[in-house]
């Protein structure tokens, strides 16, 4: 979880924040670029969220932080950014999100494909931390 100690004096004022024990993995600037980007080998909050699809991303950002460097100082309503995951990102494509510091924040993904006899079934790439949601 992350530590309002530790907050990042790059960070923009503002509930949402990035503490030092960011890993730089990019993950969050992906998931939410109205929200994040890079300031000193680090991400930051650059922008606080202005409507509620900025907000949505910026949650989805702070659960797939494989580190967990992303917090706010509010008591944020997370339950519309969980379940957004898996996210669809294209016919049966789905972005897991809860990404891991084992595989330094790498991106997972489902892909759902019918199963036919011993060929076919879902395939699973890399491995996202375990998350009750996608059980």
């Amino acid at each position: 979880m992350a530590n309002v100690r530790k907050r990042r004096d790059e960070n923009a004022s503002g509930a949402l924040f990035v503490d030092s024990s960011c890993i730089d993995c990019g993950t969050c600037r992906w998931v939410a670029p109205a929200s994040f980007d890079e300031a000193a080998g680090m991400s930051r909050v650059w922008h606080q969220p202005a409507d509620a699809a900025e907000r949505r991303d910026a949650l989805k950002a702070l659960i797939a932080c494989p580190v967990a460097a992303i917090g706010s100082t509010e008591k944020e309503e997370m339950a519309p950014a969980i379940a957004a995951y898996p996210d669809p990102i294209a016919s049966g494509v789905y972005h897991c999100g809860y990404h891991s510091e084992k595989s330094y924040g790498a991106a997972s993904y489902l892909i759902v494909r019918p199963k036919s006899g011993t060929t076919g079934g879902n395939v699973l790439i890399d491995s996202p931390r375990f998350a009750k949601p996608l059980v």
